[in-house]
């Protein structure tokens, strides 16, 4: 009986179908990197730089070499924050930020109590609401833009003390706007927090706008048995979206402390020697994605090694879910590389499905395909966990529904695309 189970384990083995994952250490890291000392990996109170020297040293730990003297590579951005005061009321009524309204990457700094002017589907149709409107002061005005109110142009109303929009959906926030301050807070309020009767607002929000931040990438390799000067890259974008106020961070736990953890645990992986490739492997973690794809640009404005020296490239970017299966964004462009990934899937039934999809501009890849780079951006489907750039994207619960499997799907492809 012993013989028979060594004879069947060391099939499987051949078979590529055990390859030992550590996902124990996969949810270290990522209850690591979405916690409160990270500060929601953004860029008010080093919250980066926290999650950038946390990523260096599981590389060091790990046996994965810096490219140069460390794992950084440094570049400056702007960006506004958000680290003090963060409240907002209607009336009488407290507003939760992060959960009741949102405030945009853009906004000043803006403290005091003022009146407030609905806009709504009838408000600006009569030459009566017109003149009423144009009598105001909007320096000492609140906006309210109800839902009833279709395709505003928000801009015209720049000069508002605030400009509170209504929506009727869940709200996520974006700080891809956050290069510059404008002169007027516009801010995402949940339509059920603030009924119309209400004439007074009070807005207290503390911003600072950072010119010139020094933030980083880091990277590393695993030199290659054979051809060293040649690599597979895998990359994930560490940053998030920071603290919206003293009280409140987004953890980012699927966006994407999933997909930077996934690229730890397949460092370690490629670390053992029975798993090295005759290709070095390198391992590169972005800033700046959420401000617009802005450390990926850095780097291949400025490559520790060269381009052309790339044979392919996978970018991971919120892989926690799975029970729908995987989307491959460049899977319709590259579609040798994407048939032998879905020949693998077949063959091994790891993921539900295997989906292609065309370029798009939405992740770190983008600016390596843009220059000649053969990649994929490869993100995991399913209902499981609906989270995503909310205060609610936290390590605990996250799923991992078919993270066994998308790294057997990863590493087998990698395999035979090294042979």
């Amino acid at each position: 009986m012993k013989k028979i189970f060594f004879v069947s384990v060391l099939l499987m083995l051949q078979a590529g179908i055990l390859i030992a994952q550590d996902i124990s250490y996969v949810r270290s890291c990522i209850d690591s990197l979405a916690s409160p000392r990270f500060q929601g990996r953004g860029y008010a109170d080093n919250g980066d730089k926290i999650a950038a020297g946390f990523i260096a040293g599981q590389l060091k730990e790990t046996g994965v070499r810096p490219f140069n003297e460390d794992y950084y590579q440094y570049y400056n951005l702007d960006m506004n924050t958000f680290p003090g005061k963060m409240e907002l009321s209607v009336g009488r009524i407290s507003l939760k930020a992060g959960k009741d309204f949102i405030v945009s990457g853009s906004s000043p700094s803006v403290n005091g109590t003022f009146n407030t002017f609905w806009i709504n589907a009838g408000t600006l149709q009569t030459r009566a609401g017109i003149r009423k409107f144009q009598k105001r002061d909007l320096g000492k005005t609140i906006l309210i833009i109800d839902t009833g109110y279709k395709d505003v142009n928000v801009k015209k109303f720049y000069g508002a003390k605030a400009i509170l929009k209504t929506e009727n959906r869940k709200l996520i926030w974006d700080i891809s706007d956050g290069d510059q301050v404008i002169n007027t807070a516009v801010i995402d309020v949940s339509r059920e927090k603030i009924p119309a009767h209400h004439r007074k607002g009070t807005v207290n929000i503390e911003s600072v706008f950072k010119k010139n931040y020094q933030t980083q990438n880091v990277a590393g390799y695993i030199p290659g048995t054979v051809y060293p000067d040649s690599f597979y890259v895998f990359i994930a974008h560490y940053d998030h979206l920071g603290r919206m106020g003293s009280e409140v961070y987004f953890p980012g736990a699927h966006d994407n402390a999933s997909g930077c953890a996934m690229l730890l645990d397949l460092a370690k992986y490629y670390s053992k020697p029975e798993n090295k490739l005759p290709f070095s492997v390198a391992f590169i973690f972005f800033s700046g994605e959420e401000a617009g794809l802005l450390g990926s640009k850095q780097y291949i404005d400025n490559p520790v090694f060269p381009l052309k020296a790339i044979k392919f490239l996978i970018n991971l970017d919120m892989v926690s879910t799975g029970s729908d299966g995987i989307k491959v964004v460049n899977g319709s462009v590259l579609k040798n590389e994407f048939d032998l990934l879905v020949k693998i899937n077949d063959n091994y039934k790891y993921l539900k499905t295997v989906s292609p999809r065309g370029e798009a501009a939405n992740s770190d890849h983008y600016w390596f395909y843009k220059n000649g780079v053969k990649c994929f951006f490869i993100y995991t489907l399913g209902e499981e966990w609906k989270e995503y750039h909310t205060p609610g994207d936290v390590a605990s619960g996250l799923p991992l529904t078919k993270y066994n499997e998308l790294f057997k799907l990863i590493t087998g492809f990698i395999k035979e695309m090294s042979e």
